[in-house]
């Protein structure tokens, strides 16, 4: 009895070990997690402004919790070891808002839906058809967007980023997509000033 008490013990202190190592090094059950980043917030947001960003599509395909790349134009990769932390659409609308504000120097931005009350002098819509790439290659980001000023379209296009990673790892990877979401929205940026 007093030799399995023991074994018991054991193992639930290996356990615990094993837990906190994985949380201490940021995953979880081997699972590593990623987010995009976005320019730093402007310390001039004196720009009256008013943005509204959205809606944004994507396509199912990367939709999803894990991160895709591809292993060549047909072949995908979807890992279930590295994946994003939050909702990827979520992110990438988020992202594009804050570089937006920061590029714009405006604090009066607002995803979609935004209230009633909010009457943005331009609203931007946005449907990404391909943001993936392959490891230790580059990122291709693939939108066409909408300009609307007071509700009406004054401006459609489309873009393809190409952006480079410095890395084969999936951070340099994720890297990657967060510069071509800046260029993204430096080019938007300038059909707004």
């Amino acid at each position: 009895m007093k030799r399995i008490f023991i074994v018991t013990i054991f193992f639930a202190l290996l356990s615990l070990t094993a837990c906190s190592t994985n949380k201490s090094e940021g995953n979880i059950n081997g699972i590593r997690f990623y987010a995009l980043h976005s320019l730093p917030p402007s310390t001039t947001a004196n720009n009256k402004l008013r943005i509204g960003v959205g809606p944004l599509e994507i396509p199912r395909l990367i939709n999803r919790p894990q991160i895709v790349s591809r292993k060549n134009q047909s072949e995908i990769n979807m890992t279930e070891t590295h994946q994003w932390g939050g909702s990827h659409k979520e992110e990438l609308i988020q992202v594009i808002t804050d570089n937006l504000s920061s590029l714009l120097k405006t604090e009066s931005i607002q995803q979609y839906p935004w209230k009633f009350s909010f009457k943005p002098h331009y609203q931007v819509r946005i449907n990404i058809e391909r943001f993936d790439g392959e490891l230790g290659k580059n990122v291709q980001l693939i939108a066409r967007w909408w300009l609307l000023k007071n509700n009406k379209e004054i401006l459609v296009k489309r873009a393809v980023i190409n952006s480079k990673t410095h890395g084969n790892s999936y951070s340099d990877y994720v890297n990657a997509q967060s510069q071509a979401l800046k260029v993204f929205s430096q080019q938007i940026m300038r059909h707004i000033k």
